[in-house]
């Protein structure tokens, strides 16, 4: 994997103390490796994953696989890969329960963070994570998404309805990171609107973002938590696209691809730092 931009960064990280460095639980991690090989990511058993459960399971022809594409099944990708057909335009979708009630935000201000790896980024097809938010208060779900499409990166209310986009999306491997700060508009005044950011390749939070502070209606009042996790990919010109390394977490530490201590690597990222080039 190709960190562009990042390694200088993660270096820096090295400084830190133990203290300043460590970081909380990741609420939601999917790196795909550990699948069976050649799998289908719906074939039992499902790949370790944190705070998901169950199996992806594909709408039909989906064409997602881990480890494989259907033009090399030795590929060895470790990612999951959507190889669809050139001759079919269709949308296709893979979904994944949550292991538990994951609260995202409940107060009027919470941060919450996503981020994904996409490579290649096809400039004219639509890749997205999406997340279905059910209200703490009962009576309603969102789906909140993020990926890219239409050759730029976007936040929507599922599915690829993009309430704000910006950046260039080129074809190389990329990391797409996501901050919302959550609006109530149950508490009226001028702070009711969730406050979208979106990074592409960052070092830090404080790297120039594709989306910058944008304003905008797409979460439950009153809070919510995860139910589902789901992949979309469509008009990929039949192309194969790769995801990986899905995370959701509570600060930007929590869903960067590496994440240093002071006396060393995190257990479990190493595999990704090996790749990591200068």
């Amino acid at each position: 994997m190709r960190f562009h931009g990042i390694a200088a960064g993660l270096m820096g990280l090295c400084l830190l103390s133990p203290a300043a460095s460590l970081q909380a639980e990741i609420i939601i991690e999917d790196t795909f490796t550990g699948y069976p090989d050649n799998a289908l990511i719906s074939a039992d058993p499902a790949g370790p994953a944190n705070g998901l459960s169950g199996n992806w399971t594909l709408v039909p022809n989906s064409d997602f696989f881990v480890n494989k594409t259907q033009a090399d099944d030795d590929a060895g990708t470790g990612k999951a890969v959507y190889d669809r057909p050139s001759t079919d335009n269709g949308a296709r979708t893979a979904t994944r329960n949550t292991s538990a009630a994951h609260v995202l935000y409940e107060t009027d201000g919470d941060l919450f963070y996503a981020s994904f790896l996409i490579d290649p980024a096809r400039a004219g097809g639509d890749m997205t994570f999406e997340l279905e938010l059910v209200s703490l208060g009962g009576g309603g779900a969102v789906d909140f998404s993020f990926g890219i499409s239409g050759g730029a990166f976007i936040v929507g209310n599922g599915g690829i309805s993009g309430v704000a986009s910006g950046g260039t999306v080129t074809a190389d491997e990329q990391l797409v990171l996501v901050r919302i700060e959550y609006g109530d508009t149950s508490t009226g005044g001028l702070d009711d609107d969730e406050v979208v950011t979106v990074w592409v390749d960052p070092v830090d939070e404080s790297s120039l973002p594709v989306i910058n502070g944008v304003s905008a209606e797409l979460l439950n009042s009153g809070g919510g938590k995860i139910l589902t996790v789901s992949i979309r990919a469509d008009q990929m010109d039949g192309q194969p696209a790769f995801f990986d390394n899905l995370r959701v977490g509570l600060s930007f530490a929590e869903v960067m691809p590496v994440t240093l201590f002071a006396d060393g690597f995190e257990s479990g990222t190493t595999d990704l730092w090996s790749s990591v080039t200068p």
